[in-house]
Formats: C-alpha cells, structure tokens, sequence
C-alpha cells in the first residue's frame, strides 16, 4: 500500500440523509484536490436504500415510519440500522496503490472478513462476487454497493454486528429471493459493539 488510508469513526447513530451529504461533498473535495478523503465508519439510525437496480416490488411488506432513499449504487434494496456497521471509503484509491476497482473492493472486503474471523470467530467466510458481498455458507452478513466518480466512491460496505435481521424481512435482500440474512451475534451468539469491530477493521486495512 502507497500511504496509510486515513479513517473516522464516529461515536452516535448518523442520518442516513445528512451522512449521505457528507460523503458527497468530501468526495468533491477529494476530487478537486483538498482533501485526501478518509474512510468513515459507522451505524445509521434505521434506513432502507435502493440501489440502481431496486424494484418496487422487491419490498414485501410496508416499513412503516422507516425511511427509504433511491439512491446511485450498485445493487438493489437493503436496510441499515443500529448495530450494523458501515463503512464508506471516500479515497481516491489510486492513492493507496490499488490499480483496480476490483482490487480496491476485494482488498476491503477480505480485511472485513479477516477481522469477523480472527476477531468475532465467524467461521466458513466466503466472498462472493456475483452476490456482492460476504457469506456464511448460505446466509449474507456482510454487504457492497458503490458509486464511483474519478476514482473516488461513495457509499460501500455494511456488515450485520448485533442488528434487528427482522428488518431484512420486509424486502427482498439485494434482489436475492429467499435470501437468508445473518450476524456476528446470530452466528456465534457473541455481542460486539460497533465501534470496537469498527476500530480493528481500521487498523487491519492499514496492515497494523
């Protein structure tokens, strides 16, 4: 790696709008030079979004007061919520040696899965391209959908810690039907808070 990515980690739940905000304005600093960008970890207060391929139908039952966001990534329909981690890496990943978005993303992804290994003790971990994101033989816990511009994305990756997986009920999970959700609690029936998954995710993808 050329330089040690830079990351925030934020203490409270944040607004799915005002993050969203947020992002889209470090990555237009980043693109016209003034920032270096950082990678930003952590838990929205309950949200669905849509991806660009999200179908109205795919939601299966109302979701009540919860927001939902049409927003420009990949993927379909998925929700967010408190003690689920999130992760946005607003880099310019050229800067960190990456010569592919493909590379860039399969990096993350296998330091994700590094940490739910070593860390939580999730076993049986599989990426999965074609299903964009982490696997427990048959079950998803943890999830990918970008949007780049110049090298530089918004959004990114979301991986289920301790969160309500009834939420995922209400809609067909990344347009996979039948799709089975799980967490690091479903999975070894261990609770971890966030920011401590959060903080050893940061320190892996900087190889400490």
């Amino acid at each position: 790696m050329a330089a040690e990515i830079p990351f925030r980690i934020f203490e409270n739940s944040c607004d799915y709008g005002e993050m969203l905000e947020f992002q889209e304005n470090l990555r237009s600093d980043v693109i016209a030079g003034k920032s270096k960008g950082c990678v930003l970890f952590l838990e929205h207060e309950p949200v669905y979004t849509s991806g660009l391929r999200g179908r109205k139908e795919d939601f299966l039952k109302p979701v009540g007061d919860i927001p939902v966001y049409s927003i420009r990534r990949g993927g379909e329909l998925t929700f967010h919520g408190p003690g689920q981690l999130v992760i946005y890496p607003v880099i310019d990943f050229r800067n960190y040696g990456f010569a592919s978005i493909k590379e860039f993303v399969l990096f993350f992804a296998n330091s994700i899965k590094s940490v739910l290994t070593d860390f939580c003790g999730v076993t049986n971990l599989a990426w999965h391209d074609e299903k964009a994101g982490l696997w427990v033989e048959d079950r998803k816990i943890a999830f990918t959908g970008m949007h780049f511009k110049k090298f530089v994305p918004i959004h990114g990756f979301s991986v289920n810690i301790s969160n309500d997986l009834s939420c995922f009920s209400k809609i067909v999970p990344c347009g996979i039907p039948n799709c089975r959700i799980t967490s690091v609690k479903e999975e070894t029936g261990r609770i971890f808070q966030v920011g401590e998954v959060a903080e050893k995710i940061a320190a892996e993808i900087n190889g400490k």
